[in-house]
């Protein structure tokens, strides 16, 4: 009798331990459902590291969060945390390609957020000077770095070509500089003649010192605090957008024109996708001349390559 009383109280035993570890499973599922895949939450979940998370551990810079004029700029950026939100969503297909290129440079990994102050990530936009693209370039400095710009082709909206060209300047830029990156990044706005002569002209390789346009004196400061908020978002109270470390796009090599709809539909791409990552034509289809690539999600390589029969 006393062996079936000892069984029975073993099997409720089971039945409990069962019940509550069902129970915790359930309930932890129920909390990673809420957390966005990519996203290191407050609340302590932990989930894949973002790629904000693995850029900001390589920044290199002093974001001199505590001096006035980068103060301000953080001010500004969360004066309105709806708009810094959509500008680093925006850079969601494109801000793990730029980081891996600075970083294969030995770059500050603060200059993939470049693009956040020269075009807020729209591969399209275009400056009243004529500067375009991610990297804001102008046609002529796309054509000194071997970026293509002619009729029906824009290659500073290249979103490889245009970084490769950007980044190799900045890569020039520092060791004109001599490693001073605020002079660096002051120079890829105002032009390295500028800063150079502020330069000469103080005896000072200070940039908070020097006598430079009054947008450069802005810009430094204003790439300072991107930086600073990417870095610290829970001490700002701002939220980032979800994005994976890892290859939005890839890259597909074409040697004949093709129809940017018609791969879409064949390949199961929307083709709203395929303009976000090839803004570079300006018509739907590939140039007639020379071989080019088409970029296209990762996970979509495959299906567009047999569709393409490359």
């Amino acid at each position: 009798m006393q062996s079936i009383i000892n069984l029975s109280k073993f099997f409720i035993l089971a039945v409990l331990s069962a019940t509550i570890i069902l129970t915790w499973y359930d309930g932890k599922n129920e909390v990673n459902e809420l957390v966005p895949t990519g996203v290191r939450e407050i609340s302590g979940v932990e989930s894949v590291d973002s790629v904000w998370n693995i850029m900001s551990r390589e920044f290199k810079l002093d974001n001199r969060a505590e001096s006035s004029q980068v103060k301000a700029e953080i001010r500004k950026l969360l004066a309105d945390q709806g708009k810094l939100y959509n500008i680093l969503k925006a850079a969601g297909p494109y801000i793990y390609f730029i980081h891996k290129q600075t970083e294969a440079r030995g770059l500050p990994a603060e200059i993939a957020l470049i693009p956040a102050i020269e075009s807020e990530f729209n591969p399209n936009d275009k400056s009243n000077k004529g500067a375009t693209g991610l990297w804001q370039l102008m046609s002529g400095t796309a054509h000194e770095l071997g970026v293509k710009v002619k009729a029906g082709y824009d290659g500073r909206r290249n979103v490889v070509a245009s970084t490769k060209a950007a980044l190799a300047y900045f890569n020039d830029l520092g060791n004109m500089f001599k490693g001073n990156w605020y002079l660096a990044i002051a120079a890829y706005n105002c032009g390295q003649v500028k800063v150079q002569s502020a330069v000469r002209r103080t005896g000072s390789d200070s940039f908070w010192n020097l006598p430079l346009p009054k947008e450069t004196k802005y810009y430094v400061p204003k790439l300072l605090a991107v930086a600073e908020i990417v870095k610290n978002p829970e001490k700002y109270g701002v939220q980032l957008p979800p994005v994976l470390n890892e290859p939005y796009f890839a890259e597909v090599k074409v040697n004949k024109p093709v129809s940017l709809e018609q791969v879409a539909k064949k390949a199961g791409v929307s083709v709203e996708t395929l303009h976000t990552l090839n803004p570079d034509y300006t018509h739907v289809s590939q140039p007639k001349k020379d071989a080019g690539t088409l970029l296209v999600p990762v996970d979509k390589a495959p299906v567009v390559k047999a569709t393409l029969g490359v």
